[in-house]
């Protein structure tokens, strides 16, 4: 089937015009019912197969964040009962526990827009993470702009490592998400370098739940809300000893693991999906001797 090719039926000077008389005349290929049908079993079978993924992904990140809540909000970790409360500047907490700063868990690096005018400095060789990016997912690995090689190598400092937790701290405050591998990010966004990545499960969730906190210290009365670095810096956290954070990571690092592996095949599933779908309906693709289960309307 050939493009409609409808400007040429533009009647309009200054605005571009499509007249409904010309808009009726326009002849359109239409497949017959039956690969009608069998398009879209194909294209169901790929939505069905990213839904599943996102049930899967939503179950798993809920298990691993209700044992979080569990052990590091209600304190009901294993042995919990022979352990004795004591005052902390957030209340009670067990002993043994201490109250850190988001600065202590490794290297916070606020992010950085390399020039606009260096068109150079853009391409496809590093993601470019900004809030949008973060939005629904909890590992960032596709992003809507990259910088190329020189682009990040014009802020070398700025480079994030994969495993970096991400904080959206102006705007839309309060996003956490995990980069799935080395990015950088905008200024709009304060990351976490870990010092150890035995924190990096418990420390997501613990920032999650800080969500609040976020944005009241964010609330500057401006029309825009502003986290600063020294702010982010100075967060409070609850924090239990070594080893039941070790023991934290061990039993939700698979789940973790699991969640990105999900969300890595939905990328390859919605990629497949976008490219087949032009094909199917352009006729590119014949399905009409292809063998389908049609489904039922």
């Amino acid at each position: 089937m050939q493009t409609l090719g409808l400007e040429r039926y533009n009647s309009g000077a200054g605005v571009p015009t499509l007249n409904r008389n010309h808009l009726n005349e326009i002849e359109v290929g239409v497949h017959v019912i039956e690969s009608q049908q069998k398009i879209a079993t194909i294209l169901s079978a790929y939505d069905d197969l990213i839904e599943n993924n996102l049930r899967r992904i939503k179950i798993l990140e809920e298990m691993a964040q209700n044992l979080y809540r569990e052990w590091f909000v209600k304190f009901r970790f294993p042995g919990h009962e022979q352990v004795r409360m004591i005052d902390s500047s957030l209340g009670k907490i067990p002993e043994g526990w201490e109250v850190k700063l988001v600065k202590n868990f490794g290297e916070v690096i606020t992010g950085k827009t390399p020039s606009k005018k260096r068109f150079d400095y853009y391409g496809s060789d590093l993601p470019f993470v900004k809030t949008p990016d973060m939005h629904g997912t909890i590992f960032v690995h596709n992003t809507a702009e990259c910088l190329s090689n020189l682009g990040a190598a014009s802020q070398s400092n700025k480079t994030l490592p994969g495993g970096t937790i991400s904080v959206s701290c102006i705007g839309t405050v309060g996003i956490v998400s995990i980069l799935g591998q080395t990015s950088q990010t905008n200024q709009q966004i304060n990351s976490i370098v870990l010092s150890s990545d035995v924190y990096r499960e418990f420390l997501y969730f613990a920032l999650l739940d800080l969500e609040e906190t976020i944005h009241n210290f964010a609330a500057t009365g401006a029309t825009m809300s502003n986290l600063s670095k020294g702010k982010f810096e100075s967060l409070q956290i609850v924090c239990p000893m070594d080893h039941m954070v070790n023991e934290f990571h061990r039993i939700v690092f698979s789940m973790f693991e699991q969640i990105e592996n999900c969300q890595l095949r939905n990328v390859t599933l919605r990629q497949t999906r976008n490219i087949l779908l032009p094909k199917l309906i352009s006729g590119e693709l014949d399905v009409s001797e292809l063998h389908i289960d049609i489904r039922e309307a």
